[in-house]
């Protein structure tokens, strides 16, 4: 079914006014393909779609643009909840009473050293005057002992209190993650304003700015139908403590209830989510997948760009190079794989954080002169721009849940530019390779497994180049396969929202 096989019926007006749609996501659009895709499918459906967007951190002025027909508003989000906290935080470990102790350990160390000089002085002075200097200094010697004491156990108590990574059954989110309430500071009355039939959030990050903008509206007697776009696994998501894992987990579970429809990226984490959650239905699964009908011309190709010729063999990365993305993995194997290359198409930048480390482990490694840290194009020339490479390869650590249970848009990427892939032996993305047969897969971190799987797939590249071939693939696994799915969900929000 295409898209152009459904016209949505307008829940509050006649039957020439389309329903509003505010789509809502917290970060910039300018890289998030899933985002523009899903509101141009909705657009094209006739939808009256606007799509509200972060701006990049340090913006402070509000944007507003237009998408092929979609208006676009990005907002400024200066996280000033998360600064307060911090700062609040910060006085708080500095706050000391002063006598027994000093106020703060410049105070203590002030006084340590008058205590010196004061000694210094002394020996000028009477007897009397130089007992009264000792006195003063055994004084001052007591305090500046009972003041590295009482640090010495502030800071075991701090570090106990701190233990992020100990189990915690219930707390605070909005105390945990201040960036949930700078962001619906942000974006709440702003989707309010368009009065919306449906709302849909991409990702958890603003649940409840589109929460609470759904009960304001409902307080007024036109409650909204929202959808939620699950982006990635939440509870099973990577982030730097226990206490923000729980943080999130229980805020996603509290919102999730006010959710009337909710869309996911893969078929396990929608099995998760409905269990998990209780759901009334089983989520939506929208792939990440790239448009493969209309193809934005790229400026250059991949290939030009390291400036190397047709004939050699050349390995390509294209996404986030942080660390749980396995990249330093590849970069290991390259050693064990002569004259072979590889292309890191970073983003959003070669100079982003990370991609100068994977540089300098090529140096380590020796592989340097093989390895190409290149700019990213636009999401719409992705496909142009990777064709001439041989091979891509999804590295991804794994032991995560959230990992174990991804299909990542960059797979598809890679297989409708013509690129055979390496995957590492993930869940999901394992059973995709070997039920498309379209590349090999390996262990995670395993760097020889690596550099075998590479040295195997170059030697087949003819076979799996022939089942891309073949292009049935798309028929399952493009976007315009998925589009359908969201006509199906949108037309039943359309005639629940009436």
């Amino acid at each position: 079914m295409s898209v152009d096989d459904v016209v949505p019926e307008s829940p509050t007006a006649g039957p020439t006014t389309a329903p509003k749609v505010v789509m809502v996501v917290h970060t910039d659009i300018v890289a998030d393909a899933r985002v523009r895709k899903s509101a141009q499918t909705v657009h094209k459906l006739g939808y009256d779609v606007v799509l509200i967007h972060g701006l990049p951190r340090g913006a402070t002025e509000r944007v507003e643009a237009n998408l092929e027909g979609i208006p676009t508003i990005g907002l400024p989000v200066p996280f000033s909840l998360a600064a307060l906290k911090a700062e609040r935080e910060r006085a708080r470990r500095a706050r000391r009473p002063g006598f027994p102790g000093y106020r703060s350990n410049a105070e203590a160390e002030w006084a340590r050293q008058q205590k010196e000089i004061a000694g210094f002085r002394a020996s000028r002075h009477p007897r009397l005057v130089r007992a009264m200097f000792r006195l003063a200094r055994l004084l001052t010697e007591w305090r500046v002992r009972y003041h590295d004491g009482r640090e010495a156990r502030l800071q075991r108590r701090w570090a106990a209190f701190d233990d992020q990574e100990r189990p915690v059954s219930r707390l605070d989110w909005n105390y945990e993650v201040p960036a949930f309430s700078d962001i619906s500071l942000a974006f709440t009355r702003e989707i309010w304003r368009h009065d919306p039939a449906i709302i849909h959030a991409h990702d958890a990050a603003v649940l409840e700015a589109v929460v609470n903008a759904t009960n304001h509206l409902a307080a007024r007697g036109a409650r909204p139908r929202l959808i939620y776009d699950a982006h990635e696994f939440v509870a099973g998501a990577v982030r730097s403590s226990e206490r923000l894992r729980t943080a999130w987990r229980q805020m996603e579970a509290h919102h999730i209830k006010s959710v009337d429809a909710v869309i996911t990226v893969s078929e396990p984490i929608a099995d998760a989510l409905h269990r998990n959650h209780r759901l009334a239905a089983r989520p939506t699964v929208v792939l990440n997948a790239p448009v493969v009908s209309s193809r934005a011309v790229a400026p250059s190709d991949i290939r030009r760009d390291c400036g190397l010729a047709p004939e050699i063999p050349l390995l390509v990365y294209s996404g986030v190079t942080a660390p749980k993305r396995g990249v330093a993995t590849v970069v290991d194997a390259l050693a064990q794989v002569p004259g072979v290359h590889l292309a890191l198409v970073c983003v959003p930048s070669p100079t982003a954080p990370f991609a100068p480390e994977l540089a300098r482990r090529g140096e380590e490694m020796g592989v340097a002169d093989r390895m190409h840290l290149l700019q990213p194009v636009e999401p719409e020339a992705v496909l142009d721009y990777l064709r001439t490479a041989d091979l891509g390869i999804h590295p991804m650590i794994g032991g995560i849940p959230n990992h174990e249970m991804a299909l990542p848009n960059k797979i598809f990427d890679y297989v409708f530019a013509g690129l055979p892939i390496i995957t590492s032996d993930l869940a999901e993305m394992g059973a995709f390779v070997r039920r498309t047969g379209v590349g090999e897969v390996f262990p995670y971190g395993d760097v020889d497994a690596c550099a075998e799987a590479l040295t195997r797939a170059l030697a087949a590249l003819p076979r799996y180049r022939e089942r891309i071939a073949q292009g049935d693939l798309e028929q399952t696994y493009s976007w315009e396969s998925q589009e359908a799915k969201l006509a199906s969900l949108y037309r039943a929000s359309s005639t629940a929202a009436r």
